[in-house]
């Protein structure tokens, strides 16, 4: 019998943190994820689903005391044949008493995440890192699903030696998938759909899953949005050194304060937001809200297990 494994994490870390836990079941996991007004739905089909997939994992996301206790015994049977992730975020206040399982506490600050992850890998190898070879490391790995594999490689690599060096790092930690995941949204705010298409081929091969492809159009396209609704306070500023100071008044102005920043265009670096101003004048408002919309139907079904994600990602990438 598989274990049940209760995890205290929280929403800005959801994809990353379900990753990294699903690897304790399988190298390779399944994932379907259940949550909101369809996570009894995705329980129950699965649990009465006579052929499961080997490597699958269904995360339940957030299950209120009385999503718990219904669906405990399609827990049980699907713990017996998949594994199980309850996944709770910092905003739900306790485990729901009916749930039995292993918890795990995860942290909250990625780089400590990291270091924490790192540093036990190394102690069970008799390793030590050198502090400008972590830096480096954590500077070439965004996603964190793959963190263990790039460490594992790094301590056969050092071989006898018991001290891992930045030049160990250049040797055998490439470059992660985030200058290519900014490679895809510029040959998407180009519209080159070609391109577009051949960059999103290249990340699926090289093991990025499709939900962190479309984590991060999703952040891309809010930000595109507010963007659009920058447009008339920046109008007349076309060369950067103006829009910089229009920028800076603007973001004075919406006084918007929150944790979430990076999701925010007000946070962004002003170069970085000019250039997603840029963007934004290229595309009009509907294009933008239907992508926007889009992906968020995608979501979903990603999420409830569907077979099409792939073609169904290609497909609204033609579409805009």
């Amino acid at each position: 019998m598989k274990k049940l494994l209760i995890a205290m994490g929280s929403k800005e870390n959801i994809v990353e943190d379900i990753h990294v836990l699903s690897r304790r079941y399988h190298e390779h996991p399944g994932i379907v994820i259940a949550q909101g007004k369809d996570l009894r739905h995705v329980v129950i089909e699965n649990a009465s689903n006579l052929f499961l997939a080997e490597n699958l994992v269904i995360a339940v996301v957030d299950p209120t005391a009385a999503d718990a206790e219904a669906l405990k015994p399609h827990l049980n049977v699907l713990k017996e044949r998949a594994g199980v992730i309850v996944y709770l975020t910092s905003e739900t206040s306790r485990v729901p008493g009916t749930l039995e399982g292993e918890t795990v506490v995860l942290e909250k600050d990625r780089d400590k995440r990291i270091k924490e992850r790192v540093r036990g890998a190394l102690k069970l190898s008799g390793k030590k890192m050198t502090d400008k070879a972590f830096a480096l490391l954590t500077s070439r790995i965004r996603d964190e699903s793959i963190l263990d594999q790039e460490v594992l490689k790094l301590i056969g690599y050092a071989g006898e030696r018991v001290t891992i060096e930045s030049r160990d790092i250049n040797a055998v930690v490439t470059e992660t998938h985030e200058e290519t995941l900014m490679a895809l949204f510029d040959a998407f705010s180009r519209m080159d759909k070609r391109e577009v298409l051949t960059i999103f081929e290249s990340l699926l091969m090289n093991g990025q899953h499709i939900l962190a492809i479309h984590s991060y159009l999703v952040n891309q396209m809010r930000l595109l949005i507010q963007a659009k609704d920058l447009e008339p306070f920046v109008a007349e500023a076309r060369a950067y050194p103006a829009f910089a100071a229009a920028f800076k008044r603007w973001k004075d102005k919406t006084g918007v304060e929150t944790s979430g920043k990076k999701r925010y265009l007000p946070f962004q670096h002003p170069y970085y937001a000019f250039k997603l101003s840029g963007t934004s004048r290229k595309i009009s408002r509907r294009s933008l809200v239907e992508f926007y919309e889009f992906l968020s139907r995608l979501d979903v079904k990603i999420k409830t297990g569907t077979k099409h994600d792939r073609t169904l990602m290609e497909y609204g990438l033609l579409k805009v």
